[in-house]
């Protein structure tokens, strides 16, 4: 198992940072539990997960508790509208959404078990604004959002909390997979008209025709080998640093973010803006190096250990699929 960096930089100078300007974690389509992203500075961190399926809440809520500073798991379904709308569950309910799903991508790729539909459920949502006011999380930091080709309506409906938001990972399609859904570059546009950057594009999924192995492995399928279609992936969005101006504040929390996901070298530029490294060096005694390379490094030896593990895992599906060549 990969070693988690939980608390990672807890005993750093950036650590004092963080204590003192704690982030707000939303995490829209909470299944499976809170993701790493932040993990390493869970310290600092208030999670809020909003999760409308009972069954799923109550496993979650009987979960060990997580790293962080505080978590609240909600029982809202977040979408473009407060009211009741229409959940569309296939057979496969991972996939299901508030949009219907388009069956001429599931006939083209055989995958109907996205797409066939086994039942049709009324829900009520609110939008992401409401959420904010009813359950008093006041400003958000970072969001994560995977709701299955609904993430616009979300943006769109909730412009005074995106207009303060650091940083996104919102799930994107590159295909139609349900009517009306925006599509990547409909979602790149709207960041950028927001002054986001792109800074990653994350986990990316391929479907073939015939089953599921794609590059580079082969197996019994008729053709046993294929490259996929690119059909999804999760875009990582980060606020521009000169859209804040000298909103110290906003500037930490963007360099702290942006450490977490292990962006070193954002995080320095930000720092050495010279109003914040003024307060840095008032406030901490530092200068931006001296913050970002403990850091820097603790990070880096915890991922090149993950990767070795990775690369040492890699080898069973190659051996395993190895018969096909």
């Amino acid at each position: 198992m990969t070693m988690k960096p939980d608390n990672l930089f807890s005993d750093l100078a950036i650590g004092r940072l963080a204590r003192d300007h704690p982030l707000s974690y939303i995490d829209i389509g909470l299944r499976g539990g809170f993701q790493e992203d932040l993990s390493p500075l869970a310290f600092a961190v208030n999670a809020f997960g909003f999760e409308p399926d009972p069954q799923e809440r109550a496993r979650l809520d009987a979960a060990p508790a997580g790293p962080w500073m505080s978590s609240r798991i909600l029982p809202h379904a977040i979408g473009a509208t407060s009211g009741r709308q229409k959940l569309f569950v296939p057979t496969d309910p991972q996939s299901a959404s508030l949009l219907e799903h388009n069956p001429e991508i599931g006939e083209k790729f055989r995958k109907p078990q996205f797409f066939e539909i086994e039942e049709i459920i009324d829900v009520d949502t609110v939008t992401l604004a409401e959420a904010a006011r009813s359950t008093g999380i006041g400003s958000v930091d970072y969001i994560k959002i995977d709701i299955e080709g609904a993430e616009m309506g979300v943006f769109e409906a909730s412009p005074r909390v995106m207009d303060r938001v650091l940083a996104v990972k919102t799930e994107v399609s590159f295909l139609p997979v349900r009517h009306d859904q925006p599509l990547a570059h409909d979602v790149e546009a709207y960041f950028k008209e927001r002054h986001f950057d792109l800074m990653d594009v994350i986990q990316p999924a391929h479907w073939r025709r015939q089953g599921y192995q794609v590059h580079p492995y082969m197996s019994r399928e008729k053709p046993p080998y294929s490259r996929g279609q690119l059909i999804q992936a999760d875009h990582l969005y980060f606020r521009d640093p000169q859209s804040l101006g000298n909103d110290i504040g906003a500037l930490t929390k963007l360099a702290l973010i942006s450490m977490a996901f292990g962006y070193f070298d954002n995080a320095l530029m930000i720092f050495e803006q010279p109003e914040l490294c003024s307060q840095l060096r008032r406030t901490y005694g530092v200068s931006p190096l001296e913050l970002v390379h403990p850091a820097s490094r603790k990070y880096g030896r915890k991922m090149f250990l993950n990767a070795a593990y990775r690369q040492f895992r890699g080898l069973v599906p190659f051996l395993r699929y190895f018969k096909h060549y």
